[in-house]
């Protein structure tokens, strides 16, 4: 019989009165690909830490490759073949590809202080895994799905054995999860072994050979793929039936909001993404963009919400120019942002719940008085919007940073929408959110648009787009192209737009 590469024993994680797993057991054999599913909040991240020694424990072992794995040692992890790939990435940005790999790496050979040597090792292993990468390009100057595959890489040439993956998909234009897929089966073809988290149910029966579920810090049953279906395995996630989709009331647009023409804007790298973007965005509507990361869907929110300031073009918020007011001008005059990155830029994660749900209000009455923050007011505004939007915690003082992604995103929600914004600017709001939360942040969009707010949803995942969008097009090499009406969109032509062959159609 097979020896296992991995049990995880009895596994048990607390975080005051908040348990995050309960005695959790886990086994991964030598060429599995395990899918690890759950709702946010379900201890998986958590579980995935303790394994790679990030977290230690309250209770539990963790026996690898037949021997016991000693706790809270990433050191002895990564010495061992275990290896880590985050949502958030652990590269210096000012540094090429192949400095980056050689931080922290050296072998018998000294290749950490031979960056010719390193490069042709990246060279090879990219083309063996069809991984490509230029190792002479600074990290700052790649897509996301490109700086994800340097990330592992540098897993690959530290001898990872067995790969963690963090939602890998969250970030990628659909070419790009498939190569990233094609990954996983060549990885696993040499005995090799992955644990895959995601929410994403489609390409856990595409890729992996068995699914494991959390519930509530619990694991609640594993199960081979081979008969599984998107509704058995999201059931399982839940524990209960899933809600029908939302039924779309028809909209009924009203006059142009925001009006958006010829904008052109760089990347923080000054590398032009956005060039000569126009559309229309109407009162009571959604308008949803469909883009591969890298052609400027993250540049065109920043420059609407005011952040970066655009080379050229200009915006129009109800026949206003707005074009060079900056991010609290925008706020003032009605424009909310959601932006993707909720850990890095919605929320500051060592505040509390409370501070994070005021920090648009903390400045007015009746929340500040004579210079004075007014706690007591404070207290009220975060129990109500906690209450409103189902942030689930203790108390309003949590902070931040001790929250699921999702309650994390509905923190954000909360915030922004609370103040009954007149333009909604949603940038992959539903990123690495299990089905539940992301149902919860499209209901809470499409509510306000049927209040008369205007809407543009930018995102990567086109089945949110169809479904979102009573308008969609695509963001392609920096403009907007091929804009029709949600009953005459197909995923076909969405896609061939995206690939850079649209059937050209203005706003």
């Amino acid at each position: 019989m097979q020896q296992a590469l991995l049990q995880m024993r009895g596994i048990s994680k607390s975080y005051g009165e908040v348990r995050a797993n309960a005695g959790v057991d886990l086994t991964v054999m030598p060429g599995q690909i395990l899918g690890l599913l759950g709702e946010n909040g379900s201890g998986k991240s958590t579980l995935m830490k303790i394994l790679f020694g990030m977290v230690r424990p309250d209770a539990g072992g963790i026996v690898y490759e037949g021997r016991e794995l000693a706790a809270g040692s990433p050191r002895e992890a990564l010495a061992r073949g275990i290896a880590m790939i985050h949502q958030h990435f652990t590269l210096v940005e000012a540094m090429t590809v192949t400095d980056n790999l050689m931080l922290g790496f050296s072998d018998d050979r000294g290749m950490w202080l031979d960056a010719a040597a390193t490069a042709t090792r990246i060279r090879e292993a990219a083309q063996r895994y069809g991984l490509d990468v230029d190792p002479a390009k600074r990290v700052e100057e790649l897509a996301l799905g490109e700086k994800q595959r340097v990330e592992i890489l540098k897993a690959i040439l530290r001898g990872a054995h067995l790969l963690i993956l963090d939602e890998p998909t969250s970030i990628l234009s659909p070419p790009e999860i498939e190569r990233l897929l094609d990954f996983l089966r060549r990885f696993r073809a040499e005995g090799h072994a992955v644990i895959f988290i995601t929410h994403k149910l489609g390409e856990v029966l595409a890729v992996a050979d068995e699914v494991a579920v959390l519930r509530d810090g619990r694991m609640v049953g594993t199960s081979p793929v081979a008969g599984a279906t998107r509704q058995s395995l999201a059931q399982l996630m839940v524990g209960r039936e899933l809600q029908a989709p939302v039924e779309r009331q028809r909209a009924t647009p009203g006059p142009v909001r925001l009006s958006v023409r010829g904008l052109a804007a760089t990347d923080a790298s000054g590398v032009q993404r956005l060039r000569g973007a126009s559309f229309d965005l109407r009162e009571g509507e959604v308008l949803a963009l469909a883009g591969i990361d890298g052609n400027g869907q993250g540049e065109l929110a920043d420059t609407l919400a005011g952040i970066t300031a655009p080379l050229a073009g200009s915006i129009l918020l109800d026949g206003v120019d707005v074009t060079r007011g900056n991010a609290a001008r925008r706020l003032g005059a009605g424009i909310a942002y959601i932006p993707a990155d909720r850990a890095g830029t919605s929320l500051v994660q060592g505040m509390s719940i409370e501070d994070n749900l005021a920090l648009r209000d903390i400045g007015q009455s009746p929340f500040s008085r004579w210079g004075r923050v007014a706690r007591g007011a404070l207290r009220q505004l975060a129990t109500q919007r906690m209450r409103d939007f189902d942030i689930r915690a203790r108390h309003p003082e949590d902070a931040a940073r001790t929250l699921s992604g999702g309650n994390q995103q509905k923190i954000a929600l909360a915030r922004e929408l609370s103040r009954r914004p007149r333009v909604v600017i949603a940038f992959q709001p539903t990123w690495g959110l299990d089905p539940g939360a992301t149902r919860f942040v499209i209901d809470s969009l499409l509510a306000l648009r049927a209040q008369g707010a205007a809407v543009l949803y930018i995102s990567s995942e086109l089945e949110e787009v169809m479904a979102v969008g009573d308008r969609i097009g695509v963001l392609s090499e920096g403009r907007v192209v091929s804009i029709v009406d949600r009953d005459q969109a197909d995923l076909l032509s969405i896609g061939l737009a995206m690939a850079g062959t649209p059937d050209e159609a203005a706003a």
